[in-house]
């Protein structure tokens, strides 16, 4: 978007579609403005585009699948700007159901449980400080050996 106009071919784009989804002209040509101020600035273009794929894509499966986008970014970790305990704040906030970890029910990761109106997330044995793969092994073991 650094060449010279590279940015201006969407501002059309951009302002009509905010347009047609309720939003003032005055503020789509501020939001306009502001990206292409940040243009000057910047990621270069590969970069941002492959980033922005990532956030849409991330951002998609957050609203239509919230369980299971905690279960995936909490088996992840550590990784990101938020600790684990930010990020199951914020999906019991959104109607999450987030059941703890449990050594009668929980693996190494966290998992999805059927409940009749959504999935919930079970929280594994990786989130219990101290416990390592090993230990967590075992119980798993033990678990699958009782009467």
């Amino acid at each position: 978007w650094k060449r010279k106009g590279g940015l201006q071919k969407y501002h059309a784009k951009l302002v009509d579609g905010m347009l047609a989804r309720g939003y003032e002209r005055e503020y789509a040509e501020r939001v306009f403005q502001q990206i292409h101020g940040f243009s000057e600035y910047g990621f270069p273009e590969s970069h941002a585009a492959s980033f922005a794929l990532l956030v849409y894509a991330s951002s998609w499966i957050k609203r239509h699948h919230p369980a299971a986008f905690l279960a995936a970014i909490l088996n992840s970790q550590p990784m990101g700007f938020y600790s684990p305990s930010q990020l199951v704040q914020d999906a019991r906030r959104h109607g999450v159901t987030v059941r703890p970890p449990d050594v009668l029910h929980s693996g190494w990761d966290c998992t999805l449980e059927d409940l009749p109106h959504a999935p919930a997330v079970r929280l594994g044995l990786r989130l219990v400080n101290g416990l390592g793969k090993a230990a967590a092994e075992r119980i798993e073991a033990a678990r699958a050996e009782r009467p």
